[in-house]
């Protein structure tokens, strides 16, 4: 009686294999997304893919507790709409689909900035662009001074990740906030650029997702 009772508990207990969720449940199509999975019964071997394409970089938690529960990975382009993603681990395989996958989402043909980062640098930091549509062919970076000017000549970008993350170097500057702008081949500027003048209606306007402020860091050389 014991061991049957004991039997029943331990598959009570037992979850067996399932992917759950995906977070965040939405990108650009231009993909570089790193995206978590959780789930159960996820071992060492765990594999996924979206749309039939591998999810690279897979990375298991280093915390005891999240282990066979949760992953990480890094999503690759797809299509615009919903994209089923299929989970292998173990022999075993979970798909989330249709609304319960993940949806890729139109990039805009200008391009868009999501986040710089650092945005406190000196002159030689590598600064990170990560959006879409940031092409390193054929755009560049310009920045701009609080008045409006340009600072400097435009700034040639290298690839991360696709068009979804490019980088460059600061450029040496005085010291101060600059803005940021990613300009086509023309120059003209197709994402960020200088900050306007918020509307007295509006409270949330904000550009600081796309600046730069130089300014010396403490304990760190400053190029010349």
């Amino acid at each position: 009686m014991t061991l049957l009772l004991w039997a029943a508990l331990s598959g009570c207990n037992d979850p067996g294999f399932a992917a759950v969720s995906i977070d965040p449940i939405y990108g650009w199509v231009d993909g570089c997304t790193t995206i978590q999975i959780s789930g159960h019964g996820f071992d060492k071997d765990v594999k996924a893919t979206i749309a039939g394409n591998a999810v690279t970089n897979v990375t298991l938690p280093t915390r005891e507790v999240d282990i066979g529960y949760t992953f990480a990975g890094t999503l690759p382009a797809g299509k615009h709409g919903y994209a089923d993603i299929e989970v292998t681990s173990g022999g075993e395989s979970s798909v989330l689909t249709g609304t319960a996958g993940y949806y890729y989402v139109e990039c805009p043909e200008t391009g868009v900035i999501d986040t710089v980062g650092p945005q406190q640098v000196v002159a030689g930091d590598g600064v990170t662009i990560v959006g879409c549509g940031l092409d390193a062919a054929s755009r560049k970076v310009r920045l701009f001074d609080s008045t409006g000017a340009q600072a400097g000549d435009d700034i040639v970008l290298a690839s991360n990740c696709g068009t979804a993350k490019v980088s460059f170097a600061a450029p040496a500057l005085a010291d101060g906030t600059y803005y940021i702008a990613v300009v086509d081949e023309s120059g003209n500027v197709v994402a960020g650029g200088q900050c306007a003048p918020p509307d007295s209606a509006d409270t949330a306007y904000s550009c600081t997702e796309y600046t730069l402020t130089y300014a010396p860091v403490a304990g760190k050389a400053v190029a010349k």
